[in-house]
């Protein structure tokens, strides 16, 4: 336990009730486009759809004339590139197979890159192009599809930002290094829905057509591998027709760590002829990118010499977490670091440097640093003896220029990083805090990002990773990332500059499953002329903000990485004097001090929270890193500052998440705290419902005694991710949120509105007013609006409430939602953290008393209840 923290332990939450959960309310205004499709516009945009068919046919073939005339390589046959729109809310992408039309991948806005499955003429959808304009019976939908465009604009969606910008510029002979993603799922995306017994079923009759189904979804894996094969040989024979290369192709095959459920991806070098022809007519690619240039890491001269130090790390326990340091090397011979050191798995993948793993870069390295913060969240000790809380193990992919060389795909890097080490050592905590140098995008999921989602769903392992930096000043050419410098030049103040599209989060923070960090300042520093941009807990003026993809909450939480220093220039120098950076260990390779202030980013924000993940991971050796990523996330809190009225707190959530951890809070309880977490594994499938009931004494809800109470709730959870889908629903195999009881509401009450087969007793309390939680369940349900705490796999929410408004049994449930695996026994992974906490920290609320009464009332409830 935690000093200063014993006696306080986190309380088990027991085996739920479970049952099917009760089904959301449907419905909804139909889109004004599409009501006018069908109403007195339906001949003009039924011929509209039918002479963009034909048009585009027609172009097609001439297209294939072309590259016969011109020996160009063969496309994949009965296969047509297709771009639509469609209605967003009413159209649902997966029924485009009914019009024989694959979905390649979804994009903003309802736009479609599709492909023509197995019917060339599109004849399918021409028919009930046809059958709409005579207004014959069931083919309405067609008034959703709102447009089919011209084949050429397939760049604009398909290509970067950053691509295609350079698009008009290419010439045939150019050298491109593109990451390219590949669609292989085919036409059949998804099983038939699995068989309901009917009245008229014989038990006999029903098990027969269950086996029926179960035969045919095997059959739709089966043949989803054999579509993979093919699509991948089509893919290779392309490339080489262009004397292009495919990177880290083993065998003449993509490695599994580059594939995912509906896709594959790969890096390839080709000419510009043939990346031109690649994007305009291979119908099955949906993303071609620039491989990202890794942003730069900040840094300055550190001061000659520091304070001598009589300090001795002392090795960790044989058995005590490792962490997995991906970066550029480590001066594991450092004083500071050596008896931490795992030297067994030391490993590099750079090219030509596999056998070097140290830290090259110079001015006192990156990696060295990184594995410095955490050991040493803080401050370098002075002197004494300490025990290492985990082991440090070195993962190098950065040159000594610390850049990704060209030939490394991450995607693969981090399939064969933990392919060695969670399978040999059993690692599961892995700082990654390399990030691109651009904003991330936001119409699908990056291949890295991706990657990260996909290992996070098949091994119980935590990536923590960086928000990204703004350079100080300068950018590259094309870079879309503005520097700090010139958001200063054209007048936009500090904080407003980080809510803008230039200072979005860095490729892969917007991963869904990975631990995303920012920095915050440290310290506020003022010595004429010089003033530091930031000031304490405020964000770091070189912080990357959210949201993240599709209006998750990025970062989840902050730490300090310090911050930029101005003069009164117009427009101002910038700087970072060892004032406002934080203390790091330095490699020494290249000269200088063994530790010292002189660096800055989100960089070194992230190990700080490693170290609280080891920590958990040293206290909870046998729990799953949803539960660590769930402490640290109920551990966060935004500082004193944010409480301002004139702050606005969406801003502060877009910038810091939901605030700085804090390690005694993640592992432990105070007097005036109780903390209540799911053990072991927890696993829930769509359409069903688990109900936490957290009995609660009488001394926190008496009402002659009341006082505030802040309620904090985390839900984590992981499923398996699809690239070419968009938005949780789609991206994610199954998608969770959670729901609680409102004031006052009885328990039997929260069980029949959450449950199908529960009902409430007429005279049960209603509880009519939810709490007022600070995001809500949807974006309009919150203290702040235009977020939902439910859009990603990591949601907490907070609230604070009197102490009388608590009911005897405080209810939360887990609701498990369909995602794009329509397979009922598809079950995901979660772990719950519930706290209640009084606002007035003299007042004890967590005494062994109150300690053994919930206990003894949550064990009460073991018996799983099935209703």
């Amino acid at each position: 336990m935690v000093e200063g923290y014993q006696g306080f332990p986190h309380i088990k939450l027991r085996v739920p009730i479970e049952g099917r959960a009760v089904s959301p309310p449907g419905g909804g205004k139909k889109n004004p486009l599409t009501v006018a499709n069908l109403g007195n516009n339906r001949q003009g945009h039924g011929n509209k759809l039918q002479a963009s068919v034909e048009s585009l046919i027609f172009s097609w073939q001439e297209t294939q004339e072309e590259r016969d005339k011109k020996g160009k390589p063969r496309l994949p046959e009965n296969a047509k590139p297709i771009i639509l729109q469609i209605d967003p809310i009413a159209f649902d992408s997966e029924d485009l197979r009914k019009y024989g039309i694959e979905v390649i991948a979804e994009l903003e806005n309802g736009y479609i890159i599709g492909a023509s499955a197995n019917d060339p003429e599109f004849s399918e959808l021409q028919k009930k192009i046809e059958k709409f304009i005579k207004a014959e019976r069931g083919v309405n939908k067609v008034s959703e599809i709102w447009e089919i465009l011209d084949g050429t604009r397939r760049p604009e969606y398909i290509l970067s930002p950053e691509l295609l910008n350079e698009w008009e510029n290419i010439t045939d002979n150019n050298l491109f290094i593109v990451d390219v993603g590949i669609a292989c799922i085919g036409s059949r995306s998804q099983f038939s829905d699995y068989p309901e017994q009917k009245q008229s079923d014989t038990d006999e009759k029903y098990t027969r057509r269950v086996r029926e189904w179960i035969n045919k979804r095997d059959l739709t894996y089966q043949e989803w591998d054999l579509i993979k094969l093919k699509r991948e040989d089509d893919f290779t024979d392309f490339v080489q027709e262009y004397q292009g290369e495919i990177f880290d192709i083993i065998d003449g095959r993509i490695p599994d760590s580059a594939q995912l459920p509906d896709s594959f991806s790969c890096k390839i070098q080709i000419s510009g002829k043939g990346l031109k022809d690649l994007v305009l007519n291979f119908p099955y690619i949906f993303d071609v990118s620039l491989p990202d240039d890794i942003a730069e890491f900040l840094g300055t001269e550190a001061s000659a010499d520091v304070d001598n130090i009589d300090f001795q790390l002392e090795p960790p326990e044989l058995n005590a977490p490792k962490v997995c340091v991906i970066d550029s090397g480590i001066q594991e011979s450092h004083s500071l670091l050596k008896a931490a050191i795992d030297l067994q798995s030391s490993r590099s993948w750079v090219p030509e440097e596999t056998d070097i793993s140290a830290d090259y870069y110079g001015n006192g390295g990156h990696g060295t640093r990184v594995a410095g913060a955490i050991l040493y969240p803080r401050t370098i000790p002075r002197s004494g003896k300490e025990k290492s809380v985990c082991w440090i193990q070195n993962a190098r992919v950065l040159d000594a220029n610390c850049e990704l060389p060209k030939q490394l795909f991450p995607p693969i890097f981090l399939g064969k990083i933990l392919e060695f080490y969670h399978k040999q050592t059993k690692t599961r905590i892995f700082n990654h805090c390399i990030s691109g140098s651009v904003p991330c995008q936001t119409q699908s999921m990056s291949s890295w990002a991706a990657t990260i989602d996909n290992l996070t769903w098949t091994k119980d392992i935590l990536f923590i990773v960086a928000a990204g930096n703004l350079p100080s000043e300068g950018r590259k050419i094309g870079s879309t990332r503005l520097s700090v410098k010139e958001h200063l030049a054209a007048n936009r103040p500090y904080p407003d500059y980080l809510l803008e599209n230039s200072c979005r989060i860095a490729n892969p923070a917007q991963s869904f499953q990975a631990l995303t960090v920012g920095s915050i300042a440290l310290s506020y520093y003022h010595q004429f002329p010089y003033s530091s941009i930031s000031q304490k807990d405020k964000p770091s003026a070189f912080s990357c903000s959210g949201l993240g993809i599709w209006k998750t909450i990025k970062p989840e939480v902050v730490e300090y990485g310090g911050d930029f220093v101005i003069d009164e220039g117009t427009p101002p120098n910038i700087t970072y004097p060892h004032n406002v950076c934080p203390e790091l260990v330095r490699s020494t390779l290249n000269g200088g001090p063994a530790f010292a202030a002189d660096n800055v980013g989100t960089s070194f924000a992230v190990p700080k929270v490693s170290h609280i993940a080891a920590r958990l991971a040293a206290e909870l050796p046998n729990e799953s890193c949803l539960l660590y990523r769930a402490l640290i996330v109920q551990s966060a809190r935004w500082p004193e500052w944010t409480s301002a009225d004139d702050v606005t707190k969406l801003h502060v959530l877009r910038q810091i998440g939901y605030g700085l951890p804090d390690v005694d809070r993640a592992l432990g309880n105070a007097p005036h705290r109780i903390t209540l977490m799911t053990t072991g594994e927890r696993r829930i499938v769509a359409k069903q419902a688990h109900v936490y009931q957290v009995k609660l004494p009488e001394t926190l809800r008496s009402p002659g005694e009341n006082f505030k109470i802040l309620v904090e709730v985390t839900l984590s959870y992981k499923a398996q991710p699809r690239r070419t889908r968009r938005n949780r629903r789609k991206y994610l195999s199954t998608w969770l949120d959670w729901e609680c009881s409102k004031k006052g509401e009885d328990p039997e009450r929260f069980l029949g509105r959450v449950l199908k087969e529960s009902e409430a007793p007429e005279d049960s309390e209603k509880g009519e007013e939810p709490f007022k939680w600070t995001l809500g369940k949807q974006n309009n349900h919150g203290i702040i609006k235009d977020v939902s705490r439910s859009a990603g796999t990591l949601q907490k929410d907070w609230a604070i409430v009197n102490s009388f408004e608590l009911t005897e049994a405080f209810s939360i449930a887990v609701v498990g939602h369909e995602g794009w695996n329509n397979d009922p026994e598809a079950s995901v992974p979660y772990s719950l953290v519930v706290s209640f906490e009084a606002v007035q920290a003299d007042i004890p609320i967590y005494t062994p008393m109150v300690e053994a009464q919930i206990e003894t009332e949550v064990q009460a409830e073991i018996e799983i209840q099935s209703l």
